[in-house]
């Protein structure tokens, strides 16, 4: 259920060099259609920061390290055509709301400026996508109040947890995307145990199919299962795909959020944010 902006995750750019010529072409891709061609001195600056750039991430397989290493890369290098270059690898919210707003004008109307056209469009769609969820979720206000029942049977209040950081996590043993994201919700959860509480909301899901998701995923963490009719909880947070994570502080007000690809995990909930 999670998806895919304007298949910006398959977009490509291909370099083409040939050691024999005093220019280099290289054919920009989106998806699997050629967007842009363009010729360049080998000796210029923009033929060096694609290069620089492009071994920033050489034998990187990992994909949040890769993810982490872009967006760091593109943060201390606004002004440089690599940047936008490497944002292909990126996808959703983590590309637009960290990347493109750095970049500098002369980035944005360069060599790439079809790519960089091409995330703002994107971005449109994104935000568009996401705007019943961003006025559901407010950052700063207080996040909506909710019991459901638990994998145990009892009844879980959202606001008996204050005090602590309280992640929640819509999700469903159905989707994919969600499974994937499983290790970095254990990581994060392990690593700040003493401050973070985690609550897996299931959605779309019976009880049979929930337990045994929750069993052979071994998720450690707080288990309800979403409601229907007027306590549907997702509907109550405006998500719209699967995962969406909603990190709440200790006096009940959210933090941050996000719906996006679970491998940008970590850039969103970075240890900085509980401090």
């Amino acid at each position: 259920m999670k998806r895919i902006i304007l298949t910006l995750l398959s977009a490509v750019v291909t370099l083409t060099v040939s050691a024999q010529q005093a220019d280099t072409t290289f054919v920009v891709y989106y998806g699997y259609q050629p967007i842009d061609t363009i010729t360049i001195s080998k000796t210029s600056k923009t033929f060096l920061q694609l290069q620089e750039a492009e071994s920033v991430v050489k034998g990187i397989t990992d994909e949040p390290t890769k993810h982490r290493v872009i967006v760091e890369y593109v943060l201390s290098h606004p002004d440089s055509d690599g940047s936008i270059y490497l944002m292909r690898y990126l996808s959703g919210m983590i590309n637009y709301n960290k990347c493109l707003p750095v970049l500098t004008e002369r980035v944005r109307q360069g060599v790439m400026k079809r790519l960089y056209d091409i995330f703002v469009a994107a971005k449109v769609e994104e935000d568009a996508f996401t705007s019943i969820t961003a006025k559901a979720i407010k950052i700063g206000e207080e996040a909506a109040d909710f019991t459901l029942e638990d994998i145990n049977g009892n009844m879980l209040t959202l606001s008996s947890l204050r005090g602590k950081y309280v992640m929640l996590d819509f999700w469903g043993s159905w989707c994919g995307a969600c499974i994937r994201s499983f290790p970095h919700l254990k990581e994060y959860r392990e690593q700040h145990r003493d401050k973070v509480k985690v609550v897996g909301i299931a959605c779309h899901d019976t009880k049979e199919k929930w337990n045994a998701a929750v069993k052979r995923h071994e998720l450690p963490w707080l288990h309800v299962l979403n409601g229907e009719g007027t306590n549907d909880v997702a509907e109550l947070y405006g998500v719209q795909a699967y995962p969406t994570y909603v990190l709440i502080a200790p006096d009940g007000k959210v933090v941050q959020w996000m719906a996006d690809d679970p491998d940008t995990f970590d850039l969103y909930f970075d240890n900085h944010i509980l401090e």
